[in-house]
């Protein structure tokens, strides 16, 4: 009898326990949550697009987004000016203009827009000295264009000079800026990647040429272009990231609205050297080729 008792007591046990082990709701899978970030100057940052979902970061941003199943954030921890040494500085943690370095942890997909201020900083600042007009001039690029357009032959004269001058300063400056861009870029990506810990997919945009008007000063410009723009693809197999080449977008362009605001044979001449609404256009159309249409 007892030995009866003790097996239906077991028998009771394990119906009663079943449905407890049928029915258990098992573990939530994992959701690996997707994270863009932007970096780098006035381009990625979105400057002189009408408003910022016309700029490329915002585009792609929302691209990606429609793309993924998966919890998406991005931000844009970009800065105007910034140079290929000022990245690396905000990404070793030696300036902290930027957020990038508390932004990039857990990114799975990068845009890297840098090199460009390399070049025109020191233009820039060529022009301004031409003209004596400070930097520092909280309407520096609203009075640098009203002198220029004011007196246009004084820059159009000593350019020529510049220009045809193997020693000339401006060649000097431009090339300097080269040399700092080749020695800083190796860098960048690693870091980005460090910092990241996700081996992030980077795209890394190279430097168009902003000059229309003036094929004499945009030949020029396109001699120190193409420097940094090799570095770029020359390093691309050891930096781990995809080259979207926006210089040969640009240059290849047929259609009839301005990619930037840099004309120097409109009236009055412009000087704006990022991309318009059709510019940034552009850059996402490239982005979206580059491969970033992987369904993560």
């Amino acid at each position: 009898m007892k030995k009866r008792m003790m097996t239906l007591f077991i028998v009771t046990l394990l119906v009663l326990l079943m449905p407890m082990q049928v029915f258990a709701a098992k573990p939530a899978p994992i959701v690996k949550a997707v994270e863009y970030i932007g970096i780098g100057d006035s381009i990625a940052y979105g400057m002189s697009a009408t408003s910022i979902e016309q700029s490329y970061f915002f585009k792609y941003s929302s691209y990606l987004d429609s793309k993924t199943a998966s919890p998406f954030s991005s931000n844009n921890p970009s800065l105007p000016g910034l140079t290929c040494s000022g990245l690396l500085d905000e990404l070793d943690g030696t300036t902290s203009q930027t957020t990038a370095r508390a932004d990039l942890p857990g990114a799975t997909t990068v845009t890297v827009s840098i090199g460009g201020n390399n070049l025109l900083g020191p233009l820039i600042e060529y022009a301004a000295a031409l003209y004596g007009i400070p930097t520092n001039d909280p309407y520096f690029m609203e009075n640098l264009s009203a002198a220029i357009n004011a007196a246009p032959t004084i820059l159009t004269n000593d350019l020529a000079w510049q220009i045809i001058w193997p020693y000339s300063e401006l060649r000097q400056d431009l090339q300097a800026g080269v040399n700092a861009f080749k020695a800083d870029w190796p860098a960048i990506t690693p870091a980005i990647k460090t910092l990241s810990g996700q081996s992030p997919k980077v795209y890394v945009l190279t430097v168009y040429n902003p000059v229309y008007g003036n094929d004499t000063l945009r030949n020029f410009m396109d001699g120190y272009i193409a420097q940094i723009n090799t570095t770029i693809k020359n390093y691309a197999s050891a930096g781990g990231y995809t080259v979207v080449d926006i210089y040969t977008k640009f240059n290849s362009y047929t259609g009839t609205t301005p990619l930037v605001g840099f004309n120097l044979s409109g009236n009055p001449a412009t000087f704006d050297p990022h991309p318009t609404d059709a510019g940034h256009e552009v850059i996402y159309n490239a982005l979206v080729a580059a491969g970033g249409k992987t369904r993560r």
